[in-house]
């Protein structure tokens, strides 16, 4: 792709610290507010973070923002526990799989009803300040209590110089996953140069796939993929998740992608990705990979523009036998009813979530800022273009169907991808584990998130 649009953002990356021309003081101040920020910023985006609130902090002397790092597998324990302490921070996360089991586990005190402040005279104008559909991803209950940091949309990576070396153009809007796997097929090479369509090709000694599996577990990802077979897992009113999970539609779409690996060898196991540092990404951009970081956001631009030798672009999700279908990934904050500070907790909200911190998130992922969103993220540009473009496929987001949808289905529906996936996962019999997954997540949910 085109280095254009990196170093455009890259310009308007430094235009937001500019923003503020203090007069006043720290000095100056009656008091000292300290509000807290739950922050799941990892690599890169710490630095865009600090950025931000930075910028925050010399607009408002009169308040000191402290980061509360919470990455990696224990972000959900470490919120519910801060609701069972009372120590949430003043702003908290919001994402739409979660919530309504924070709210619930804290008796409605994760967040506030946001409706007077988004109204009120320090407020802001939907469709102005924020899309009226990704505003609408942050109500609980009719009532909006989170606002946007960020959304995305998915998209498969390809380096395009493993395509143009084999003469195969690059994936457009309309390829199916027959095509993915055809392309895949030529593109995965043994060491001695034969693709896995030749009959003398040695899955013993692959040194470069054709593509890449979801190899964490990821739930959304695994959604995607299923919705794009006509597969739903858990009922419109949220109560059960049998026929659905546990269908013939589902059964023969994870035996397909189980397939990628252990009959077709176009994509590695789970084994092989685990045991490289840096796993899918690291071996996508070290060229082993060919089409690769599949069902990822729009997270990858600055790195990959960085890596030495890497020729790459993103295409659109493939059509499936059920369509053209992703699910949206949509993180924000909300004000925590256990916050002090509410009126200055909104101040930094709406600095996060409009104009000013969005010229810098909008660095790694779409805006929902039509502002920022028009200028930077044009639906025309070859990059983001296609994550826009997504936008008009996508599914429902089922975790809005109950607020056990998190710890009843996906989480055990992906540790049991996890384990098809992995060295042995061809023995597995997907139908028997099916069935017994929806019968423990149908009890899951009946009981109230009791696993």
């Amino acid at each position: 792709m085109s280095r254009r649009s990196f170093g455009f953002l890259c310009i308007v990356f430094v235009l937001v610290l500019s923003f503020s021309a203090v007069t006043v003081s720290a000095q100056d101040c009656a008091e000292v507010v300290t509000l807290r920020v739950d922050d799941w910023s990892s690599g890169d985006r710490v630095e865009y973070m600090n950025q931000v609130i930075e910028a925050f902090e010399a607009e408002n002397p009169c308040i000191d923002v402290v980061l509360e790092p919470n990455i990696g597998d224990d972000q959900n324990t470490r919120r519910l526990t801060w609701l069972a302490a009372g120590t949430s921070p003043d702003l908290m996360a919001y994402p739409p799989e979660w919530a309504a089991l924070y709210m619930e586990a804290s008796e409605g005190q994760a967040y506030i009803d946001l409706s007077e402040y988004v109204a009120g005279e320090d407020g802001i104008e939907i469709g102005g300040d924020v899309y009226e559909g990704i505003y609408e991803q942050g109500f609980y209950d009719g009532a909006p209590v989170a606002l946007p940091k960020d959304y995305s949309t998915s998209s498969f990576y390809i380096n395009t110089a493993l395509f143009d070396a084999a003469g195969i153009e690059y994936p457009t809007e309309g390829w199916t996953w027959d095509d993915a796997l055809d392309i895949a097929l030529q593109l995965t090479l043994d060491g001695n140069g034969n693709n896995a369509a030749s009959p003398d090709f040695d899955p013993e000694n692959i040194v470069q796939y054709g593509i890449d599996i979801i190899s964490d577990g990821w739930w959304r990802g695994f959604q995607s993929y299923l919705q794009s077979w006509g597969v739903l897992t858990v009922t419109e009113d949220g109560t059960t998740t049998t026929g659905l999970l546990n269908s013939p539609e589902a059964v023969e779409a994870l035996s397909w992608y189980r397939d990628l690996v252990f009959v077709h060898h176009v994509a590695p196991s789970l084994s092989v990705i685990g045991a490289t540092e840096g796993g899918r990404v690291q071996m996508f951009q070290d060229g082993k990979i060919a089409m690769g970081v599949t069902y990822h956001g729009p997270w990858w631009q600055d790195v990959f523009n960085e890596t030495p030798n890497l020729e790459w672009t993103v295409a659109p999700v493939p059509a499936g036998p059920g369509g053209r279908a992703s699910v949206l990934m949509w993180l924000g904050w909300g004000i925590s009813g256990q916050s002090q500070h509410p009126a200055e907790a909104w101040k930094l909200l709406k600095w996060l979530t409009t104009e000013p911190g969005q010229r810098v998130f909008a660095l790694k992922a779409l805006s929902g800022n039509p502002v920022v969103s028009q200028e930077m993220q044009r639906d025309t540009d070859p990059y983001w273009g296609v994550y826009i473009a997504e936008t008009s496929f996508l599914g429902p987001l089922e975790e809005l169907r109950t607020p056990y949808y998190s710890p009843c289905v996906a989480t055990p529906a992906g540790d049991l991808t996890k384990r098809l996936l992995s060295d042995g996962g061809d023995s597995i019999d997907i139908q028997a584990e099916l069935d017994a997954l929806v019968a423990e997540a149908d009890q899951c949910i009946a009981e109230g998130g009791q696993t």
